[in-house]
């Protein structure tokens, strides 16, 4: 059976138990706070019987109260007892003064006599107030205003009750006034307390919905391929219309998708977007998962109220073969002329896009982590009487500024012969060690280098040669002008071809030293990578226009020089042998400088004596300057060398004087 709460029409359920008509429990149900008095009337004599409790009585009917402790009709029954203080019996209705937790149950009045009996439960729920608030959530009234409008919230007290002034007003209601409002009154010693929940919506609409997506009062055209997932959404705003639910479907042409009867279309549920004071931002999609052609035609999202209906529509194509081509070919296209410009920008950029990666991720080269220098430097001096301004910007190159930069600059260590070679065995074993202990080998190429051969130490040594061939050590090879037509220039290029592992940097003159050059930045990408700090940051390394031609001075060991140099010193000149133990240590004062060559010699000016053991070549402390002639105090190099050449009995060595001279690095 079903009970309608509308006053103006009542259904009830009954059941005949013993004779007795059962109306099981009332729909109006008592809720009261824990400590407010509350009273049940019997409901028989308000909706079930025309009589009332006198006119029940004078007939000899017979009102009687029974109470269960559970909320279920078909619990246990037992007559209630008044003591008169907490409950009591007032004619038709009992009184609880005040309510308690232990009152709650079901409380049913029996109206009988010995031919008559009729029977109805009324429910009582007591609770407690929320937790430091003055009401239970769960029994407010609700009520609704309407933005901008006034609103009047009105304590709603029994008829047993009288209060007056018990409307509080608002003249135009906002958002802020969102909140629970309780009234209270005293009424026999005790406080009764009526909570209302005010909730503020929207000004109600009297406009059909809007739809946001697709546009309305148009046709949106869509083309898609065969086989496609489609997935389509409608979304609408609905503006407050009461308590009346969004409407919101699709239909394909005058079917609602559910009378498609296919499976592969479906219809979601209405989902909501957003909502604020009522107002509605709604959504439906539409997916089927693989489009027919029987698929194709128009969709439309339908809204509507109370206001009034909208719609919008999609058109649905089957997009040609060729569009699909054009677009295929046009991506490819992108992606061929974005490879070409990557390409074309490694081309170009390719050593400044590897130091910057070096710098920012790389590590350590491991290959050669062993090894004692990063570079072995090969260079062939010029004779004097062979300078020229283009000879001297080759000297100034390679004695000056490639050590300058790549030691003080980018930090590497390089073996430079003439001024870190310490003799331990002959000149060629000594020069295949210390190339060994190199992880690169930078030949200096000049006219002078290819006319000398000076590469021909590294035929002769089969190490050498092996390391050269197998691609052991890598050879940075630098050109310092155009070699073609030069006298053995064929075996440059064969040597060329013999060398596995070989990098040709050109040296293009004096536009080349600029640091941010490219011929710099090519020549450190052939080095290896290493993160140590240049030893001279602040100091420029190539500005010694002040300091002569050969730059700063710089103190190193004078302990270098050739076994076949001191061989034919020797052999030139028997009366510097005997002498050389007696006078070495005891007269020789020299301060030897990389840079200028410059030596302090004792007064005189004797050379120091050469020694040989045996058949064995000793390395001997033998200036460098005295043996391409002695410098005058005072004067240019220039001049000095040549004046040395022409006056001095100690002539330097030239390249037909010896195969392996020290001159060669």
């Amino acid at each position: 059976c079903s009970i309608n709460h509308e006053k103006c029409i009542l259904a009830y359920c009954t059941v005949h138990m013993d004779g007795c008509t059962d109306w099981s429990v009332d729909y109006l149900k008592y809720r009261v706070l824990q400590g407010e008095p509350v009273r049940l009337k019997c409901a028989l004599f308000y909706g079930y019987i025309r009589a009332n409790y006198s006119q029940a009585q004078s007939v000899g009917l017979s009102l009687m109260w029974y109470r269960s402790s559970g909320l279920g009709h078909s619990d246990f029954e037992e007559p209630i007892s008044f003591d008169g203080v907490h409950m009591s019996k007032e004619e038709d209705a009992i009184w609880f003064r005040p309510a308690d937790l232990q009152d709650v149950g079901l409380y049913s009045c029996v109206l009988r006599n010995s031919t008559y009996c009729m029977k109805v439960s009324m429910s009582l729920t007591v609770a407690e107030n929320d937790t430091n608030l003055c009401y239970n959530s769960n029994m407010r009234r609700t009520e609704k205003a309407e933005l901008s409008k006034s609103k009047d919230i009105l304590c709603q007290w029994r008829a047993s009750i009288i209060q007056k002034r018990d409307i509080l007003s608002i003249q135009e209601v906002k958002e802020d006034d969102i909140g629970n409002y309780t009234c209270e009154v005293q009424f026999g010693g005790f406080v009764v307390r009526r909570t209302t929940e005010l909730t503020v919506t929207a000004p109600l609409t009297d406009k059909p919905p809007k739809i946001l997506f697709p546009s309305e009062n148009k046709i949106s055209n869509m083309e898609l391929q065969l086989g496609s997932v489609l997935n389509l959404t409608c979304r609408a705003f609905f503006g407050y219309s009461g308590d009346v639910s969004p409407l919101i479907y699709w239909m394909k042409g005058e079917k609602f998708i559910e009378d498609l009867d296919e499976e592969r279309i479906q219809e979601s549920d209405i989902k909501i977007v957003k909502e604020h004071l009522g107002e509605q931002e709604v959504a439906i999609s539409l997916t089927i998962d693989s489009l027919e052609e029987e698929d194709l035609g128009n969709y439309s999202c339908y809204v509507e109220n109370g206001n009034g209906r909208r719609h919008a529509t999609i058109q649905l194509f089957r997009r040609a073969e060729l569009m699909y081509t054009v677009e295929l070919a046009g991506g490819l296209g992108a992606i061929l002329l974005l490879l070409i410009f990557l390409i074309s920008l490694y081309k170009c950029y390719k050593i400044e896009l590897m130091l910057f990666y070096r710098r920012q991720f790389g590590s350590e080269d491991v290959d050669g982590e062993n090894k004692d220098y990063d570079a072995y430097l090969s260079y062939t001096k010029v004779d004097p009487d062979q300078w020229s301004q283009e000879t001297r910007e080759e000297e100034r190159f390679a004695l000056e500024i490639l050590p300058d930069v790549l030691e003080k600059h980018y930090g590497y260590k390089l073996f430079i012969p003439d001024r870190d070679l310490i003799p331990t065995g002959t000149y060629i074993e000594d020069v295949a060690r210390c190339v060994d202990q190199s992880k690169r080998l930078i030949i200096v190429m000049t006219p002078n280098y290819v006319v000398r051969r000076g590469w021909s130490i590294f035929e002769l040594e089969t190490r050498l040669r092996n390391m050269l061939v197998t691609g052991e050590i890598k050879v940075i090879l630098i050109e310092c002008a155009e070699l073609r037509g030069i006298m053995n220039y064929q075996e440059v290029e064969a040597l060329k071809h013999t060398i596995k592992t070989l990098t040709v940097i050109k040296w293009r003159g004096p536009k080349s030293n600029k640091l941010n050059s490219k011929f710099w930045k090519q020549l450190q990408y052939e080095m290896p990578f290493r993160r140590t700090e240049p030893m001279l940051t602040h100091e420029p390394a190539l500005d010694v226009s002040e300091q002569g031609p050969f730059g700063e001075l710089q103190t190193v060991s004078a302990i270098s020089m050739a076994a076949a140099t001191s061989t034919a010193m020797a052999t030139a000149h028997p009366e510097l042998r005997s002498s050389f133990h007696n006078t070495y240590h005891t007269t020789m004062r020299q301060k030897h400088y990389y840079r200028s060559y410059e030596y302090d010699l004792p007064p005189g000016g004797t050379l120091p004596p050469l020694s040989s053991l045996g058949n064995q070549h000793t390395y001997c402390n033998i200036p460098l300057t005295l043996l391409n002639g002695q410098r005058p105090p005072g004067k240019s190099r220039e001049h000095s060398l040549e004046e040395a050449h022409a006056n001095n009995a100690m002539l330097p060595l030239l390249p037909r004087e010896t195969s392996i001279s020290s001159v060669i690095w």
